[in-house]
């Protein structure tokens, strides 16, 4: 399974990475830290997805809107509020920051669930 996360704090990274290794050993991590090299990973194969809102180059929003459309699970983990996405992501799953790895280890349980978003109308960048 390719699991990607976008983050730009290496540390936070690293320790989100950490947990998905230790529930899922033979996932294929892939960690990124903009929206741009974001978007490129998302036209590859992906089984989930953890996005801070705020990168170095913008907000995830647009990749989140494309992950709905692909059927990717996803989850925002983040210290942006969660009020302040736009309406067809309202019921994405979010996990402020700071985390505990509980959270991290919640989504990656239920992988088997849509994502809660509707993006069916909208255009993903």
């Amino acid at each position: 399974m390719r699991v990607l996360i976008v983050e730009d704090e290496p540390i936070i990274a690293l320790e989100i990475e950490a947990i998905v290794l230790e529930r899922l050993p033979n996932a294929e991590v892939r960690v990124v830290m903009s929206v741009a090299e974001a978007l490129l990973e998302a036209d590859q194969v992906l089984g989930l997805a953890f996005l801070d809102i705020d990168v170095t180059d913008g907000k995830t929003y647009p990749l989140a809107l494309k992950l709905c459309l692909n059927k990717v699970p996803f989850a925002f983990v983040s210290g942006a509020r969660s009020d302040e996405a736009p309406q067809e992501l309202a019921g994405a799953r979010f996990i402020p920051k700071p985390f505990c790895a509980q959270d991290i280890r919640d989504i990656i349980s239920s992988l088997g669930e849509a994502p809660e978003c509707d993006a069916s109308d909208e255009e993903a960048t």
